[in-house]
């Protein structure tokens, strides 16, 4: 998909996006095919405690904040003229950071510019309205079933809240992650270096989630498709951010300006933030999301696919395996089995997603280039369900439509339950 401008000012492009407690860089080669490759290390940062209502953002170094952001405001909120829908009137004071997640938010306000009602963003990879057609689907978005979650097919009844979507750590130092299994739908996106970053999106059930990292651009294509999700992160560089906050169908939640989030004490930081999703879930706007996928009914098997006992992915920094358990997909990385709450990571379906990236032109603290994944339009998919392995293609005709699976003109149903969205670029998938 080509961007249609490049709005962001040379000065801007030309800065650092400070990503100081991401991952440093990792040996000129990378060997794909290792199963037990080492993470980039990371270098160690340490945090002070704070009790006023803004928190430093994770993405970039504490040394580095005033630079991005100018001078701390520890008494007021930026203001905002947004047009999406008002947000639920919050106490003037928020609660302190470490306050070991319990009770609801004090939640500020979330700023950000006025934004045209129809416009994703402006900035780093052009302008894009939310109703722009990119592509034409084969089949129809999915609807919610009567008596079903949305998100999981499953059967329940759905609360009248918006989607809350978590930007979940992914390094080394951050596993084992709290709440992944607790997710109706969990994104794996690429970011610097090769490492990974979980967007994790909760509707059915919430949980208490981390650590909490920053956002991504990226982010931006695929939360638009769940109508008007309260986004959950630690922060971001300042040009990033201002595209995350200028998403006017989402209540931006960032631990900069909101509470709601604490600091574990058996971590360091930067990955020992986490939040509760109640937290955002009670307060955000928004009714339920819109379907995602089609699905079978309960206890129905795939009619289509060729049996499978897992596939594995080949990100440059992490080395995923899925396998078939008989019941449902088991998660590995690393060579290691990757655990959630004491339990492994699973998930009734997985749907990878060959998606095409640009770079941003942004880099991190170290020069590492920050990439995009523009997940719009269309590509080939492949889809792990009920033991099976299904190839078709994933549509999104405009950014407000979930990734539509088809195949043969046909849909392509999902088993009820959790599912993984693998991104991956062409060549990382290992069927």
């Amino acid at each position: 998909m080509k961007a249609i401008s490049v709005l962001i000012g040379a000065a801007l492009i030309a800065a650092s996006c400070s990503a100081a407690g991401e991952e440093a860089a990792p040996p000129s080669t990378l060997a794909l095919q290792s199963e037990t490759i080492p993470e980039p290390p990371q270098p160690s940062i340490e945090t002070t405690t704070t009790t006023v209502p803004r928190t430093v953002p994770e993405f970039e170094p504490i040394n580095n904040y005033h630079a991005w952001h100018g001078a701390p405001d520890t008494t007021t909120a930026p203001t905002t003229t947004t047009t999406a829908p008002p947000a639920t009137a919050a106490p003037a004071t928020a609660a302190p950071v470490n306050d070991g997640g319990g009770g609801a938010p004090a939640v500020t306000s979330s700023g950000g510019s006025p934004q045209a009602p129809s416009s994703l963003y402006k900035g780093v990879l052009g302008t894009y309205s939310l109703d722009q057609v990119f592509a034409s689907s084969a089949v129809p978005s999915p609807a919610t079933a009567a008596g079903t979650f949305p998100l999981t097919g499953g059967a329940g009844t759905a609360a009248n809240r918006p989607a809350v979507v978590v930007k979940v750590d992914n390094s080394s130092k951050a596993r084992p992650q709290s709440g992944l299994n607790q997710a109706d739908i969990v994104f794996e996106e690429e970011v610097e270096y090769g490492i990974t970053r979980f967007a994790a999106v909760f509707h059915s059930k919430d949980a208490t989630v981390g650590p909490v990292r920053s956002g991504r651009s990226t982010d931006i294509s695929f939360l638009n498709a769940f109508g008007q999700p309260a986004l959950a992160y630690s922060g971001a560089n300042k040009v990033i951010d201002r595209l995350l906050l200028n998403q006017v169908n989402i209540s931006n939640y960032s631990a900069a300006r909101s509470s709601g989030y604490w600091r574990s004490s058996s971590r360091r930081a930067p990955s020992n933030l986490y939040t509760k999703t109640s937290s955002f879930s009670s307060i955000a706007p928004g009714g339920a999301p819109p379907a995602q996928f089609h699905y079978r009914p309960a206890g129905v098997g795939s009619p289509v696919g060729a049996a499978s006992g897992g596939f594995r992915i080949n990100y440059p920094s992490n080395k995923v395996r899925w396998e078939w358990n008989g019941v449902g997909w088991v998660r590995y990385q690393g060579g290691s089995l990757h655990t959630t709450d004491g339990e492994p990571v699973n998930a009734a379906n997985v749907v990878v997603v060959s998606v095409k990236s640009a770079g941003t032109g942004l880099f991190d603290s170290t020069g590492a280039p920050v990439p995009e994944f523009v997940f719009v339009g269309t590509g080939n998919a492949v889809i792990y369900t009920d033991g099976r392995r299904i190839d078709g293609h994933w549509t999104r005709p405009t950014l407000r439509d979930p990734a539509i699976l088809h195949g043969n003109g046909q849909r392509i149903e999902l088993t009820p339950g959790r599912t993984w969205v693998e991104i991956v670029s062409p060549g990382q998938f290992q069927g």
